[in-house]
C-alpha cells in the first residue's frame, strides 16, 4: 500500500470510531469544499450545496459501520462523486427522499469509476482540490513573493515577463519560483494526496 493510499485508508478507519471528532473535522476539511464545489457547479445553490454536503458527510459516517477497505473495488473519489450526484437526486424529487444512503458493501465501484470519470466538471473539480490541497500543505515553505510568482503565472497564466514586472522580480525568478513550487506540490501529492490518483 502506497503512503497516500495508507493515509487515506487510515482516516476511513478513524471514521469508524464515532467519537474521534478530529477524524471527522479532517475528513470535511478534506472533501468538503470539494463536494461543495462540484454541487455549485452542477447548478446548486449555495444553501442547497451546503445542505448536500452535510447529507454525503452523513452518508459517509452511517456507512462506516460497515466499512472495510478493499482496493479491488475502486476508489473512493468515485463513491464521493456518486454520493453528491444521488443527493441532488434526491432533493430534486420529493418522491426519492426516502431512497437509502449509498452503501459502500454493494455499491458498484467500478461503473462509479467509469462515470466518474466521463463527469467533466468532476474531474475538474478533483484536480483542483488535489492542487488546493497540496497548495496549502506548501504554502509556509515559500517566501510570499514565490508563492505570489507561481499563483500569477502557473495558475493564472500570466505571462513571465508580466509576473515579473508586477512582482519586481526578475524573469529567472519568476521561472524558479514556478520550478520550486511545482516540485513540492508534485511531491506533496505523492505523500498526502486525499486519494490514490497521482
Amino acid at each position: 500500500m502506497r503512503p497516500a493510499e495508507s493515509t487515506r485508508v487510515t482516516l476511513l478507519l478513524r471514521l469508524r470510531d464515532r467519537s474521534d471528532s478530529l477524524g471527522w473535522e479532517e475528513f470535511h476539511e478534506r472533501y468538503g469544499e470539494l463536494l461543495y464545489r462540484y454541487a455549485r457547479a452542477r447548478g446548486a445553490s449555495h444553501e442547497d450545496a451546503e445542505d448536500i454536503v452535510q447529507e454525503v458527510e452523513m452518508y459517509v459516517f452511517k456507512a462506516m459501520d460497515n466499512f472495510v477497505y478493499d482496493a479491488r473495488k475502486g476508489r473512493f473519489r468515485g463513491y464521493l462523486r456518486s454520493a453528491v450526484v444521488h443527493a441532488m437526486g434526491r432533493r430534486a424529487s420529493k418522491e426519492a427522499r426516502q431512497v437509502p444512503a449509498l452503501d459502500p458493501q454493494t455499491f458498484d465501484f467500478v461503473a462509479a469509476a467509469a462515470e466518474s470519470s466521463a463527469d467533466d466538471r468532476w474531474e475538474r473539480e478533483w484536480r483542483h482540490h488535489r492542487l488546493r490541497w497540496a497548495m496549502r500543505a506548501v504554502a509556509g515553505e515559500f517566501e510570499e513573493a514565490t508563492l505570489k510568482a507561481f499563483q500569477l503565472h502557473a495558475l493564472n497564466g500570466l505571462s513571465v515577463e508580466d509576473t515579473a514586472e508586477k512582482l519586481g522580480l526578475s524573469k529567472g525568478s519568476v521561472y524558479q519560483a514556478k520550478s520550486r513550487v511545482l516540485r513540492r506540490i508534485k511531491a506533496e501529492l505523492e505523500s498526502l494526496d486525499p486519494d490514490t490518483d497521482v
